[in-house]
């Protein structure tokens, strides 16, 4: 009768476990970058909870999730917080992200959701030329702690002041802080719109690129399977 019993008992811790591990891989957390949109606060604090404005980009991605038989967030952090996460955790997503090679082994690419460009901005009333990244040396360049586009140029020579909040630049460039800001088109414009401040002049497109979910690659595999296929409707 002992026998029986702790049998029975270990059976239930198995079904506990497999369940409570079940409950786990239906749920997602994807994390979207904060660029720190003047209609959240004017102090720009982060939003740590879900995003009360959709821009094209989620929507896409909810659109996407909204297929799939998982419990979803989406939440807002600073770029660095955001990549972290998704890099180290299975059941946590990010966007928007762009694809390299580096980062195949860390995530499955959902998408892609959308084409961003990468472009220089200046002021609206300046006529200064911009073709190439020399043209940038010895100007005041501000851009977006620890993106793509801000590695790129610091890569390659270029001195970039960088912020945690792409916003701040929105503001140094229109009060005369800065003479560039690098950011994706997607961002300026909707900083600029929500802001009220006047959209700045795009003085040259760097470079253009997809953007994408990304989702760590540990996460269960059905459920990477699923959104993969989700998205081939889009």
């Amino acid at each position: 009768m002992m026998l029986s019993k702790t049998a029975d008992c270990l059976m239930l811790g198995v079904l506990l476990v497999v369940g409570s591990s079940s409950l786990a891989a239906s749920e997602l957390r994807v994390m979207k970058e904060d660029y720190g949109q003047f209609h959240y606060n004017t102090d720009l604090q982060s939003q740590a909870g879900a995003i009360d404005l959709e821009d094209e980009t989620t929507q896409r991605v909810r659109q996407i999730l909204d297929q799939v038989d998982v419990d979803y967030s989406i939440q807002m952090r600073t770029w660095p917080i955001s990549y972290r996460r998704a890099s180290e955790r299975p059941g946590y997503g990010i966007f928007p992200l762009e694809r390299q090679d580096d980062l195949e082994n860390t995530f499955e690419f959902i998408g892609p959701l959308a084409e961003y460009q990468w472009v220089v901005y200046t002021r609206a009333s300046s006529d200064r030329e911009i073709s190439s990244l020399d043209d940038l040396q010895g100007m005041r360049v501000g851009g977006y702690q620890n993106s793509p586009i801000t590695e790129y140029l610091t890569e390659r020579g270029v001195s970039v002041e960088e912020l945690p909040y792409d916003a701040l630049n929105l503001k140094k460039l229109t009060l005369g802080y800065i003479d560039a800001w690098v950011t994706y088109n997607a961002n300026a414009e909707s900083i600029a719109r929500q802001a009220g401040y006047p959209m700045p002049r795009s003085a040259w497109v760097v470079k253009t690129v997809d953007v994408y979910l990304g989702i760590n690659k540990e996460s269960e595999a059905g459920l990477l399977m699923s959104l993969g296929e989700a998205s081939q409707g889009f």
